[in-house]
């Protein structure tokens, strides 16, 4: 498919009122650019070009430079300008250009390639995706004749009330004859309240030449919304959520309540898992089958194994878990740890960059950095791994079945050996060989017959 794509992501965005570029404002955890750009890349144009805009640097870094050219729109005259501003990326390209809004993260491949199949199956000069929605305020509506040709489209600012009345949008995704689109650039003007030039008045520029337009209709109206304000940003959240949420659903996984789970479109989650309200799974988090998360838990970028439960208030981070894992409520696995099968991490728990072996257990008020724990190991509450001496990070490391007492401090670098216990208490500076008992605490006095002297203001009753 001779066919080239030309992503538009140069807008100001002056009512989003934010100094952050519109298009890069996150939708579930990404950029909503990124949503348009993945749904470019599904119908596999030979060439994708993002006019970029303000905060052009940005807009880069946010997409990488992987299979992207990028064009720059200096002043933003409109989004017949924009297109235009396009032209010198697609220098010597002949076939069909797909031009499409970034704020607008809805749209789907399936749509795109439906749009470009009928464009080209009805040999068609200019093809454009609209949509019936219940309130089009803001959008251009699509004039059609008597016999359903398109006749134009005008902007939702130079309506009349009349033609504010009509439900039909522009999507702003069209699909063009690169002949025919530089054509009728050349003929845009800027005759109109805004003072710019329309990328909407090729539609018109085709019918008095008498060339083939279609206007196909979208399936899902929700396609057709765009981001021009953090309340439609809202939206169109809520409208993703809803959508990634019910094919979650109907592949096997329970929500118990899923107008307040957020789930990433790149996440992946196994049959017979159980969301509880409030949790939020973002980036490319993979979670194993049978597993249980929430309330109020975060999980991101973090791989967890089968039949795994994560409590209440929990955060999850860049991290992987093996199958059969308990988690908090109330812990916190920072990134780079590895937490393996059948452990248990409990309550007010911190893990940073470490590796607990399979059945060992943190049940509560600990902090693990830089450690490697073996299997079968107990850790006691309040316990700490002391890895850092104001310049360096050291490492901990905790052999097979150790046991090591509430309250230890463990100074690094230090290596506990296998089956070794430590006394409640202690503070271990030196290694402890296998099997052996190490207490490292100040020795107990008691003095007997001891009373406390009166408090100064103070006196017996």
């Amino acid at each position: 498919m001779n066919l080239a794509a030309v992503v538009l992501a140069a807008g100001i965005g002056k009512r989003m009122k934010s100094r952050v570029p519109k298009v890069l404002h996150p939708v579930l955890g990404r950029p909503m650019l990124s949503y348009v750009i993945d749904a470019v890349r599904g119908i596999s144009p030979r060439k994708i070009v993002v006019v970029l805009g303000r905060g052009r640097d940005d807009v880069k870094e946010s997409l990488g430079q992987v299979g992207v050219l990028f064009a720059e729109q200096k002043v933003q005259l409109g989004t017949g300008h924009a297109a235009g501003s396009a032209r010198n990326a697609l220098a010597g390209f002949k076939g069909n250009i797909l031009i499409l809004n970034g704020d607008f993260p809805l749209i789907t491949s399936k749509s795109l390639n439906n749009l470009v199949k009928k464009h080209i199956d009805g040999s068609a000069d200019v093809s454009f995706l609209t949509a019936d929605i219940a309130d089009p305020s803001g959008y251009g509506r699509v004039l059609r004749n008597v016999k359903g040709g398109v006749e134009k489209i005008i902007e939702d600012k130079d309506a009349s009330p009349v033609e504010k009345k009509i439900t039909e949008i522009n999507s702003g995704t069209y699909c063009v004859k690169s002949g025919f689109l530089w054509e009728a650039l050349k003929g845009v003007g800027s005759g109109n309240r805004q003072k710019e030039y329309y990328l909407t008045d090729i539609i018109e520029i085709a019918r008095k030449k008498s060339r083939k337009i279609l206007g196909v209709k979208s399936r899902d109206g929700s396609e057709a919304l765009g981001v021009n304000d953090r309340a439609q940003l809202s939206e169109v959240e809520a409208l993703l959520r809803k959508r990634i949420n019910d094919s979650l659903m109907r592949a096997g996984v329970s929500m118990v309540d899923p107008g307040t789970t957020f789930v990433s479109p790149d996440a992946k989650i196994g049959a017979d898992t159980l969301i509880y309200p409030n949790t939020y799974i973002y980036g490319n988090t993979v979670i194993g089958a049978g597993s249980s998360l929430g309330p109020g838990v975060w999980v991101q970028d973090s791989v967890l194994g089968k039949g795994v439960t994560v409590r209440l208030s929990s955060y999850i981070s860049n991290c992987k878990i093996g199958d059969n894992v308990t988690v908090g409520p109330f812990a916190h696995i920072r990134p780079e740890a590895e937490i393996m099968d059948g452990a248990k991490i409990g309550n007010f728990v911190e893990i940073k960059k470490s590796r607990i072996g399979s059945g060992s257990k943190v049940p509560h008020l600990s902090y693990i950095g830089d450690a490697v724990i073996g299997k079968d190991v107990n850790i006691g509450a309040g316990t700490i791994t002391c890895n850092y001496d104001g310049f360096r990070k050291h490492e901990t490391v905790i052999e097979d079945d150790v046991f090591i007492g509430s309250d230890t401090m463990l100074v690094a670098p230090i290596k506990v050996g296998r089956g070794a216990t430590t006394g409640a208490g202690s503070t271990i500076t030196k290694d402890v060989p296998e099997g052996a008992l190490a207490i490292g605490r100040a020795k107990q006095t008691v003095i007997e017959n001891w009373s406390r002297k009166p408090r100064e203001g103070k006196g017996k009753k």
